[in-house]
């Protein structure tokens, strides 16, 4: 069967808008999917959209009506991905200010912020929950093994955190080595328990500098539950206080906070 120049231009014609079209629902159901606009540019969607619009326009003049449908539909995915874009870029900025830029952790400032609602919305509905302060135990001696090494100690330890934990419990470096976990619906059993499950998790990682040198995560613990507290700043303080307690007492040590009879 026998085309004519003509009849093969205009295929292709066909299959250049086709794979127009594909390319750009493909980059939407991947933003979509991943909710992240890494590397694309609001700048250059906008001018996506202006030339498949002016395009659009230009077909409807030549009353060529395949080629307007398939620069229509090109804007619509574009001006999609473009308000994906403006919107997935505020939520980066909003997850800036409340994460912590090495570890990605929640930050103190935005910890603050939070918690007092969590325990007020937890008093509530009359359930028990506790603050837990950890740290690394051997933080100093991974520290003489330089400061990269040190940072990625900090960054496995949030990680590793953030995964042993559930997703109702709400993580954030306070400072340093020092993070904070508090715990919903738990009381200072399941506190204990949440914390050696963490313990086990910590353990299993290991900051290597050579074979001769390596140091797994040890982290030390102090708890105080609403049973004493229901203020963040109280159980911020008694849990503190309650970790200090632990210090040169031996590694993975945890201590509950418990008021003087």
């Amino acid at each position: 069967m026998m085309f004519d120049m003509d009849t093969i231009f205009e295929y292709i014609g066909y299959a250049a808008g086709l794979a127009t079209i594909i390319a750009f629902a493909i980059q939407t159901i991947r933003i979509l999917k991943s909710k992240s606009v890494t590397g694309l540019s609001s700048y250059m969607y906008t001018m996506y959209c202006l030339s498949f619009i002016c395009w659009a326009a230009y077909g409807v003049w030549l009353e060529e009506w395949t080629l307007a449908a398939t620069m229509f539909i090109a804007f619509l995915f574009t001006f999609v991905i473009l308000l994906l874009i403006l919107y997935y870029d505020e939520e980066d900025k909003i997850e800036k200010y409340r994460r912590d830029s090495l570890t990605c952790a929640y930050n103190k400032k935005y910890f603050e912020e939070v918690i007092p609602s969590k325990i007020t919305e937890a008093q509530i509905m009359k359930k028990p929950f506790s603050l837990i302060i950890t740290k690394l135990n051997n933080a100093e001696a991974i520290r003489k093994m330089g400061g990269k090494y040190y940072n990625r100690a900090l960054k496995q330890t949030a990680k590793t955190l953030e995964k042993a934990l559930r997703d109702s419990d709400f993580i954030a470096r306070l400072e340093n080595d020092k993070f904070a976990i508090f715990l919903d619906n738990s009381d200072e059993k399941i506190a204990k328990t949440v914390f050696k499950r963490v313990v086990e998790s910590m353990s299993a990682v290991e900051i290597i500098k050579s074979s001769a040198e390596k140091q797994n995560l040890e982290m030390l613990a102090g708890i105080c539950s609403s049973k004493v507290s229901g203020e963040l700043k109280d159980l911020l303080h008694n849990a503190e206080k309650a970790l200090n307690n632990t210090a040169y007492k031996g590694f993975n040590k945890i201590k509950v906070y418990e008021t003087k009879k």
